[in-house]
């Protein structure tokens, strides 16, 4: 791709360079000119220039909790650093308003503190209405008991996160009657025009704080007793978009508006649409120039993700709104992030992540890395230089994450039809990736950066119409450090499992006792593709049965699908006992755990000669085996993967 660029031809003038720049000290935040609007699909800056947005979700400083670290005062910088320029401030209206029509003036005093500290680091902050089975009372957090009317039911013993939204009566009565705007004793109001007041208060604060991009309504709305269905045959309720979210997100817009009059709005779809693939239509709210839509992807499978993803992005341009997608990833894969990330950057859509750890341990090396695993290795996979402000419009945008090499290309047309000529894009460019510099290669523009500018400044041609800019990493990254952080939650379950029963597996079978049976991984995973990373999400999956999970998918888990995995279930052989899982090498297994292990690596080198020695190296200690297949299709085929997995499981 270099060569042909270097040598291309353009219809007008260009110039072409070549720099090589090591990367220097993060260079003073710029702070000055932060306010964003919305143009068409683009968030765009007061220039015009689009602007992108990377980062992940973030809480409040724990700055007076010390014994809860979440936050160091390098934390804001170390973020910047690795080129992120976003954050998603998770905050509850449960603290805004702890008493109906109460503002605590206290919690806003510390939301403007982290806003101040992620503007010092040039980060733009998003501030997050959260909420998460509605609230502490009925379900896990976010409103403030007053504003719980369950029609007399309590929390359901023993559901855990998200099974409540769709089998607990507490938690979707308490939906039901936000959507209804039950009313408040003594308030003359109801909850939901209370929540809006909480929404202006919070709007208020920050009506001339150029750093907040805007607020994001209502984090994962749920429809209540209607539509409650996380099966994808059953969970498309268009009507409910319009009964229960149009009325509520017109009414929030036009009370942020009122208080924030330059605010951008940002409304979500119902909780799990991301995740499902059904058609995502959300009604937007606010005035052109100030609305966008947070969406979220936990799509374990590309193909739904990519619906959920081209969906989304249909109906902003549809609806005159930007996009945002403000949940990913919560994975400690870094292949899976590499790949959710390059979707992302294919449609030039915006991303802050949600890390199994706190995204603030994943950039602060001073921070207690608690649920990230290897902090290094997922770094590098979530940090990817990227155009965070193109003086034109963006086309294509592409990284190499084994060779460091970002190729991005733009149009000095800007959406309003104006040349953008002698306009400056700037890239950031996160230093985990280049630790000795990098190369720069440009058509139709000039570097205009220093040597070694962690923000890589590139000015258009007067005449350019296109605009071509490569990014090379000079000399080569340093090996993976050992993995200091704690195991990937997903599979902590399967050590406490109760034995292992003689007999072959069936549908009433725990979903651990399958998974850590050879073969077992592989069946559910062919049978019913993303089931097992849809679960890794509820707490207590390993010990759930088919019969569990049919309740709420119905749809997917039908009779015919049971007795077919039943049937292949049958097929595998069972170890009954103790479950070994901790210490059985698979093809499940971490790629670098086998390397280590010189019977498994005599294993690996026979039957898949080229893998130890291949440039994917830097996926091996936090990527299983089985997952570096797509990233190594003609080294790891299915027929290879199967004699490794055989060959393992002989292994004592």
């Amino acid at each position: 791709m270099g060569v042909k660029i270097l040598r291309m031809k353009a219809a007008v003038s260009f110039s072409c360079v070549t720099l090589a720049v090591g990367l220097s000290a993060p260079a003073p935040a710029k702070t000055a000119d932060m306010r964003i609007e919305q143009r068409g699909r683009w968030f765009v800056d007061q220039s015009g220039r689009v602007i992108t947005f990377h980062g992940g979700n973030v809480t409040l400083p724990e700055f007076d909790k010390p014994q809860q670290p979440r936050w160091t005062a390098e934390t804001s910088v170390r973020m910047a650093e690795q080129g992120f320029n976003g954050v998603r401030l998770v905050i509850f209206f449960s603290r805004v308003m702890p008493q109906p029509g109460q503002i605590d003036q206290s919690y806003l005093n510390r939301i403007a503190k982290a806003v101040a500290a992620y503007k010092a680091a040039g980060i733009h902050t998003l501030i997050d209405f959260h909420q998460d089975q509605y609230s502490e009372k009925v379900g896990v957090r976010g409103m403030p008991d007053w504003a719980v009317f369950s029609d007399g039911y309590s929390r359901m013993p023993g559901v855990e996160f998200p099974i409540g939204y769709f089998k607990d009566p507490a938690v979707q009565r308490s939906f039901d009657n936000f959507w209804k705007n039950h009313p408040v004793p003594g308030m003359g109001k109801g909850v939901q025009d209370l929540y809006v007041e909480g929404l202006a208060a919070v709007a208020r604060r920050f009506r001339d704080e150029p750093a907040v991009m805007g607020i994001d309504i209502f984090n994962e709305p749920a429809t209540g007793s209607r539509c409650a269905e996380p099966d994808p045959a059953k969970a498309n309720c268009p009507e409910l978009e319009q009964q229960l979210l149009k009325p509520f997100y017109e009414k929030a817009a036009q009370a942020i508006s009122r208080a924030a009059p330059r605010m951008i709005i940002f409304v979500e779809p119902f909780m799990l649409q991301g995740a499902l693939g059904t058609p995502i239509n959300t009604p937007i709210a606010g005035p052109s120039g100030r609305r966008a839509l947070s969406f979220h992807n936990y799509g374990p499978v590309k193909a739904t993700r990519d619906r959920v993803n081209d969906g989304a992005l249909a109906h902003v341009i549809r609806s005159d709104a930007a996009i945002i997608n403000t949940e990913w990833g919560f994975s400690n894969d870094p292949a899976e992030i590499v790949g959710q990330a390059a979707d992302f950057d294919a449609r030039h859509i915006s991303w802050l992540a949600w890390t199994r750890g706190s995204f603030e341990a994943l950039v602060d090396p001073k921070l207690p890395n608690v649920g990230n695993g290897n902090r290094v290795a997922l770094l590098r996979a979530y940090a990817r230089p990227f155009a965070e402000a193109t003086a034109g419009t963006p086309v294509m945008m592409s990284f190499d994450p084994d060779k460091a090499v970002l190729t991005y290309r733009y149009r000095t047309q800007l959406g309003n039809g104006r040349r953008a000529a002698g306009g400056e894009t700037e890239i950031r460019i996160p230093a985990i990736h280049y630790p000795n510099g990098y190369k720069v290669a440009v058509v139709g523009g000039k570097v205009r950066s220093a040597a070694g500018a962690p923000l890589l400044r590139v000015r258009n041609d007067a005449n350019a119409q296109n605009v071509i800019v490569t990014v090379s990493r000079v000399g080569v990254l340093p090996p993976l450090p050992p993995s200091e952080g704690e195991p990937d939650r997903k599979d902590a379950g399967l050590r406490t499992l109760p034995p292992i029963p003689a007999g072959p597996l069936t549908r009433r079978s725990l979903i651990g006792h399958i998974v850590v049976t050879p073969g077992g991984r592989a069946l559910l995973d062919r049978e019913v593709p993303g089931m097992l990373q849809g679960l890794s999400h509820v707490s207590g999956w390993e010990r759930m049965t088919f019969a569990d999970i049919q309740r709420f998918a119905s749809g997917t888990l039908t009779e015919e699908k049971l007795r077919q995995i039943e049937a292949d279930l049958a097929t595998l052989h069972v170890t009954p006992g103790p479950v070994q899982q901790a210490g059985r090498l698979s093809i499940d297994s971490m790629t670098s755990d086998l390397i280590a292990d010189p019977r498994a690596r005599a294993i690996l080198d026979r039957e898949a000669p080229g893998l130890t020695a291949s440039g994917k190296q830097g996926l091996f200690p936090q990527t299983r085996l089985r997952n570096l297949q797509p990233e190594l299709p003609g080294i790891l085929t299915p027929s290879v993967l199967a004699r490794i997995e055989q060959a393992l499981a002989a292994l004592k």
